[in-house]
């Protein structure tokens, strides 16, 4: 393994917090910025909280807790948390204008050979680097939701990001045991695009009466979840044989497929009209005031927890 540059996080937040922590647990020092003590005070306790989830899991060992979050430090000075950094990558809003402005602010302060980046789910890698006096040196990496448990990290290098920095990060979240994947810089890059992708189908089925959010839920969890894992898309194409899945069941299925380019034209632009914005209002596609949402967010890193100790060989009760 090479040796970690340190590296510092733009931005307090659970993303921003949990991206640090993933860092941390890899192995790095890592410096975390934000304006408000208390935004940093709560990022602290979060990665805290963070380390004891996983090992309560059996992710971590409880002996290595100091040493880990001693890795961690916090700061409101830019020039403390870029000045000495070889990464540094924001965690702010997803507002292009609000992260350039923070990396900019970053690139006055970080030596002239450090790498800037993003963890931006859809914004174009070109549009960002854009604003920068050294464009070369930057290149999102896309961490996914809970940052330190979900593995994948898309790395989506812009028109001018040069290969040294590409391959540099690639190598970092090796380095961290994460699984970086190259994707191009296109609207959703690859994870958000197939996942909309997915939506709009459900979502047009379910505005047609022929299905409900329910249903598609289950189809999603309990059909391809069980197999995702195994078998992927190509190579599930192949396995079925490219003869059968371009025949005339198949021709059928993609002739009757939705395209539908804005979602305001669906339900979700109906429930947006209603004041409705899912989780965070209490009513979605779901009743979230029936539904305990920490609840769901508990079951589901737990569900990410045992998958991933699937991965990695360990036996796991059913």
């Amino acid at each position: 393994m090479t040796k970690l540059p340190k590296c510092a996080v733009i931005g307090a937040g659970t993303m921003g917090t949990h991206i640090a922590f993933s860092l941390a647990l890899g192995g790095a020092e890592v410096a975390v910025w934000d304006r408000p003590e208390a935004d940093l005070a709560d990022s602290a306790k979060r990665a805290e909280q963070a380390f004891d989830f996983v090992v309560s899991e059996g992710l971590a060992k409880a002996e290595n807790k100091e040493a880990v979050l001693k890795r961690i430090s916090f700061t409101n000075d830019m020039k403390e948390a870029a000045g000495p950094a070889g990464f540094i990558i924001e965690a702010v809003l997803e507002d292009i204008g609000i992260k350039q402005a923070v990396l900019k602010q970053a690139e006055e302060f970080c030596s002239e050979d450090a790498i800037l980046s993003s963890t931006t789910s859809a914004l174009s890698a070109t549009s960002i680097q854009a604003a920068l006096n050294k464009p070369s040196r930057f290149c999102i990496a896309h961490y996914a939701q809970p940052a330190y448990l979900v593995k994948l990290v898309e790395v989506v290098p812009g028109e001018q990001t040069s290969e040294a920095v590409t391959e540099a990060v690639t190598q970092l979240l090796n380095d961290t045991d994460k699984t970086p994947v190259l994707c191009p810089d296109i609207p959703g890059f690859l994870w958000a695009r197939i996942q909309h992708a997915v939506l709009r189908e459900f979502v047009c089925l379910v505005d047609k009466g022929l299905v409900t959010p329910e249903a598609c839920d289950t189809i999603l969890k309990q059909g391809y979840a069980s197999r995702l894992p195994a078998m992927g898309a190509f190579e599930h194409a192949d396995l079925a044989g490219l003869d059968l899945i371009s025949g005339d069941a198949a021709q059928a299925v993609w002739k009757d497929l939705y395209n539908v380019s804005d979602p305001h034209e669906t339900s979700i632009g109906k429930l947006l009209k209603e004041g409705h914005t899912g989780m965070r209002s209490g009513q979605g596609f779901y009743n979230w005031k029936d539904r305990d949402p920490d609840q769901f967010k508990s079951n589901r890193d737990a569900e990410i927890v045992r998958r991933v100790k699937i991965q990695a060989g360990a036996k796991v009760m059913m």
